[in-house]
């Protein structure tokens, strides 16, 4: 029982972990208008506060993953939590737009050693099919995030509580910093020779690079996970600007395409007691290409908005199949190398979707058709990666 509790608390912990880099972006979502009237800047403008944060993301995950099979996993990640949260707290207090924005690459910086580390950690502690279990359950957990994260945003976007959303993230991150603290195990301890090897770090992605059924899986979840980044990116403008929903309902249709990855997450848990990771994630990248035209055809033919969320719901649902288990695929194939592996694949994943991001600031035309063309071609650009490198 004692047992039992202990790893129900290690699962907790790495779940808070990993959900702060969705948090970070998904609860100050529906706070944008406002933000927008704040910094007296465009709504476009304030997109690119993901955009940048995605960018620190992405370049963190590259260092922090190699220091921390060098230094062990504790020091590189109570020192990201830290700064952190120091960043959090600095957004509410400033009023300039560029330091904001400074401050969001930072904080994305600091934010990416939960996200490589706790992957990491994983891999340390678990392997196989229980990987891919324990993955799924924090996916689970972290769909938890867009559920509430939103309905929080929806009401706390106003000009006189919207600051509040940075203190909550800020709050959040120090329960995850303070697990880190009390409960978390070490997982891979350091080097005796803790200096800065830039020869091993080379060496630990080569290796990796190396892989091929690491790049397969590190491919298809760096270009899935673009997709979904796609719709959180574009979706304020798309739900509230052009179909008019208010700040609340908008916090509420997020809400419940967060459940689907939700139930896909627990229905996966069963599914690989019966079937292999790799089939579970061929059939789900499918079927969002499947869903993806359905929706583009709505679009063009005029469908109502709800036939439309009723498809874009089955199609992010899927998601709950595919990156839990393809991350479990990958670690599994650079098992000696977890961190320098998990920061690739991590890096790969924020850095496509900062280019994703970017793409849809560019193709911004005041209508819905950028973000769903973007949606279908990322599913499509990862069934050819699947059927190209013939992921058994």
């Amino acid at each position: 029982m004692k047992e039992n509790r202990k790893t129900l608390l290690i699962t907790l912990t790495l779940g808070i972990l990993t959900a702060i880099g969705s948090i970070s972006i998904d609860i100050y979502l529906p706070a944008f208008e406002v933000m927008a009237h704040y910094f007296k800047v465009p709504l476009v403008r304030i997109e690119t506060t993901v955009t940048v944060f995605l960018f620190g993301m992405a370049f963190g995950q590259l260092f922090i993953g190699p220091l921390s099979d060098i230094w062990g996993r504790r020091l590189p990640l109570r020192i990201g939590l830290t700064i952190y949260i120091f960043c959090t707290l600095c957004c509410i207090l400033t009023s300039s737009f560029t330091l904001f924005l400074v401050l969001r690459f930072v904080q994305g910086l600091a934010g990416s050693a939960c996200q490589v580390i706790s992957r990491a950690l994983v891999n340390d502690l678990y392997a196989d099919r229980k990987a891919a279990y324990v993955f799924t359950l924090l996916q689970i957990i972290m769909g938890i995030s867009p559920i509430l994260a939103p309905m929080t945003g929806g009401m706390l976007a106003d000009a006189e509580t919207w600051k509040y959303l940075f203190l909550i993230m800020a709050l959040i991150s120090a329960s995850g910093l303070m697990g880190c603290l009390t409960i978390l195990p070490a997982g891979k301890t350091a080097q005796e020779n803790k200096k800065l090897n830039l020869p091993a770090i080379r060496n630990a992605y080569s290796y990796c690079i190396k892989n091929t059924t690491f790049i397969n899986y590190a491919l298809l979840r760096a270009i899935s996970n673009s997709a979904a980044f796609a719709f959180v990116t574009g979706s304020p403008f798309v739900l509230m600007q052009i179909y008019g929903l208010s700040k609340k309902q908008f916090g509420l249709v997020f809400s419940l395409l967060a459940v689907g990855i939700i139930c896909t997450g627990i229905l996966n848990t069963r599914l690989l007691s019966y079937y292999g990771a790799a089939r579970i994630t061929r059939i789900a990248i499918l079927v969002q290409v499947i869903t993806g035209f359905v929706v583009m055809t709505m679009l063009y033919t005029g469908a109502t908005l709800l036939s439309i969320l009723i498809f874009t719901f089955i199609f992010m649902s899927m998601l709950g199949f595919i990156l839990p288990n393809a991350t479990a695929l990958y670690l599994v194939a650079v098992s000696t190398h977890s961190g320098a592996g998990s920061a690739l694949v991590g890096s790969m994943s924020y850095l496509s979707a900062f280019l994703i991001t970017s793409l849809l600031s560019l193709l911004h035309n005041n209508t819905a058709y950028p973000m769903f063309i973007v949606m279908w071609v990322c599913v499509i650009l990862a069934f050819l990666c699947l059927m190209y490198r013939k992921i058994s």
